[in-house]
C-alpha cells in the first residue's frame, strides 16, 4: 500500500498463521524494503510492535485518506413535500419578513410613511458624515408634540436646511416652501412630504389657512419666514407677515433655529452634492401665553436670532418670482395635466 512520501510510517499486517505477528517496515519513501516482513529494525525504517484485533470490517486511516466501513449506515432522506415546503418558506417567507421589518421601521421613523421614514434615517447619516453638520442646542427639540402642535422657525442659508432640521427632529415636519423652488422632477416627493406651496401672491391666503389648520390639529409646521435663501449669506432678511398671522391663530410652541450654511454655494441645491460643513443651532423654544402668542412674538423671534447670530440685517429686495416656473412646478406637484390653468389663476 503506497504511503505519502517523506513521512516515516509503519504498516502492520496482522495474521493468525503460526500464532505470530508479522509486520512490514515502511521507509521514508513510503515503500517496504526488499524482503517483505522483517523481524528486525531496517536502516531506513523502524519497527513498532503493536497488537491488532481480529475483525471482519476494519476502517484504516492513513496519510489523510480513510477507508470507510464496508457497510456504511443508511442516510435518511427528506420527503419531497417537506423539502418543497422548506424552499417555499425561504423564497417567500424571508423576503416577506424583511419587507415587514423595513415597513415597520420606516413608519416608526416618520409616523406612518415608510418611504419618507427611511429617507429621514438616511438623512441622519448623510448630514452627519457627508455634510459634516454640527448641531447645537438639540436638547431644546421636543421629543413629543402635544395637541397644540409645533412651529419650527429657522433662518435659510441653503437648500440643505430642511433636510438638516428634519434629521434632528423625531416628528415629521410639514414645510411651507416657495413654489418656484419645487422642481418638477421631485413632484412625487413634494406630495409625499405634503409640502404647502407658497406663490407670493393672492393664492397664499389658502396656503396660510392650510398651515394654520395643520398646526391646530396637532401637526408640526416648518417655515422660513425670510421668504428666500439669504443672499449674501449670513445676513438676516425681515420676516414676512405670514408668520405673524400663523402665530396669532395658533397656540403652538415655536422652536427657533439658526443655520450657518458653512461653505456657501451659488445655487440652492448645489449644497446637496458636496460637503458644506454647516452649523445648525436651536436657540430657543418659545412657549405661548394662556391666550396664545403676543402680537409681537414674530418680532421678538427676529431680534432673538439677530442677537444669537450677530448677523446684520439686509434690506435688499427679493427678485420677483417667475410665474411660468411657478405654474410648471405646481402642475408637477398636483400631478394633473390641467393644473397650469389653476396655477396661473
Amino acid at each position: 500500500m503506497p504511503v505519502r512520501a517523506g513521512v516515516r510510517q509503519n504498516l502492520y499486517e496482522c495474521t493468525q498463521s503460526g500464532g505470530r505477528r508479522a509486520h512490514v517496515d515502511v521507509d521514508r519513501r513510503g515503500e517496504a524494503p526488499a524482503g517483505g516482513a522483517s523481524g528486525g529494525r531496517s536502516a531506513r525504517g523502524r519497527r513498532v510492535d503493536s497488537g491488532c484485533a481480529r475483525s471482519d470490517r476494519v476502517g484504516v486511516t492513513l496519510a489523510g485518506a480513510t477507508a470507510i466501513s464496508a457497510n456504511p449506515p443508511a442516510i435518511a432522506l427528506v420527503p419531497p413535500a417537506v423539502a418543497a415546503f422548506g424552499l417555499l418558506v425561504v423564497l417567500v417567507g424571508v423576503p416577506a419578513l424583511a419587507f415587514l421589518a423595513f415597513k415597520s421601521i420606516g413608519e416608526r421613523s416618520f409616523h406612518g410613511n415608510a418611504l419618507i421614514g427611511w429617507l429621514r434615517i438616511a438623512s441622519i447619516f448623510y448630514t452627519r458624515y457627508f455634510q459634516r453638520l454640527r448641531v447645537e442646542g438639540v436638547e431644546l427639540v421636543p421629543q413629543r408634540v402635544g395637541p397644540e402642535g409645533l412651529i419650527v422657525v429657522s433662518t435659510h442659508g441653503a437648500g440643505l436646511d430642511p433636510v438638516s432640521i428634519q434629521a434632528q427632529t423625531p416628528v415629521p415636519i410639514r414645510w411651507m416652501m416657495s413654489a418656484e423652488m419645487m422642481v418638477p422632477s421631485l413632484g412625487w416627493l413634494w406630495r409625499r412630504l405634503r409640502i404647502i406651496p407658497v406663490t407670493f401672491d393672492s393664492r397664499d391666503a389658502s396656503a396660510l389657512k392650510t398651515a394654520i389648520a395643520h398646526v391646530s390639529s396637532g401637526g408640526v409646521l416648518g417655515i422660513f419666514p425670510e421668504g428666500a435663501i439669504e443672499r449674501p449669506p449670513r445676513q438676516l432678511r425681515p420676516f414676512s407677515g405670514g408668520l405673524r398671522l400663523i402665530l396669532a391663530r395658533t397656540k403652538a410652541p415655536v422652536l427657533v433655529a439658526a443655520i450657518d450654511p458653512g461653505r456657501p454655494t451659488e445655487r440652492a441645491y448645489d449644497a446637496l452634492w458636496w460637503p458644506t460643513y454647516p452649523t445648525l443651532r436651536f436657540v430657543a423654544l418659545v412657549q405661548p401665553g394662556p391666550t396664545g402668542h403676543d402680537r409681537d412674538t414674530s418680532e421678538r423671534i427676529f431680534r432673538l436670532l439677530q442677537e444669537k447670530t450677530g448677523w446684520p440685517v439686509t434690506d435688499v429686495e427679493l427678485p420677483p418670482v417667475n410665474p411660468t416656473v411657478v405654474a410648471d412646478n405646481l402642475a408637477a406637484y398636483l400631478g394633473q395635466a390641467d393644473a397650469h390653468d389653476t396655477a396661473r389663476g
